[in-house]
């Protein structure tokens, strides 16, 4: 290992880190604000398709870090 680049014990996917920091992502119906869904250690992609499906084409995900 002649540096730190070639070193990639610690390269961590978006799951890993979202489980790592606590991360969650919520997930609402922009026009129905009693419409919504919590997610926990997956991408912001696999919450959104989750999202569509469970409230609708009008899912808004964002994250959420504690």
């Amino acid at each position: 290992m002649k540096n730190f680049e070639d070193f990639e014990a610690f390269k961590l996917n978006k799951v890993q880190m979202n489980a790592i920091a606590g991360g969650t992502i919520y997930c609402y119906n922009g026009s129905d604000a009693s419409r919504e869904a919590y997610f926990e250690n997956v991408t912001m992609e696999e919450a959104q398709a989750g999202a569509e499906v469970a409230i609708g084409k009008d899912a808004v995900c964002e994250e959420l870090i504690k």
